[in-house]
């Protein structure tokens, strides 16, 4: 039986809803399987409001994984970059995206040289969680409390 124009608007909200929640469901799925280890922010001097943040960014599924942006209301933007040394100069370099292969992680550490980088950041003194939301390629995101660090104490 075809559908009558009336009915047809009747039906259009729920139709709607229906698909949001299908796309949601699934970008909740696929932010389920990435999960966060050892997420700090290293405290700033209030006079700063320039600072980084560094994890593990673990792949539990079975398909690639980008990592696209990153946002918390206690920045005013966050950039994902990658420290090089070029011609003896050490130099920040912007990255659009990073892939975490399927069933892997990618660090962000001194080795790696990727972190966030977070501008017109507040709050950051040691011992403060901050909430920062990582959002990826396929519209999936994660938001994950970041602890504040004192560097001074990481090696004792």
């Amino acid at each position: 039986m075809p559908v009558v124009v009336g009915e047809w608007n009747l039906m259009r909200p729920i139709v709607l809803i229906v698909i949001s929640l299908l796309m949601l469901a699934c970008a909740e799925q696929q932010a389920e399987q990435m999960r966060v280890e050892g997420p700090w922010i290293a405290e700033i001097p209030p006079m700063l409001s320039v600072t980084a943040g560094w994890m593990v960014l673990h792949n539990d599924g079975t398909e690639p994984r980008y990592l696209v942006g990153a946002f918390s209301p206690n920045a005013e933007s966050i950039e994902i970059h990658q420290s090089v040394v070029v011609n003896e100069m050490a130099r920040m370099v912007f990255q659009p995206e990073l892939e975490i292969p399927p069933l892997g992680s990618l660090a962000f550490n001194q080795e790696t040289g990727y972190h966030l980088m977070m501008y017109k950041s507040r709050g950051m003194s040691a011992g403060a969680k901050i909430p920062v939301t990582l959002t990826f390629r396929d519209g999936a995101a994660l938001t994950v409390d970041f602890t504040v660090v004192d560097r001074r104490t990481l090696d004792q």
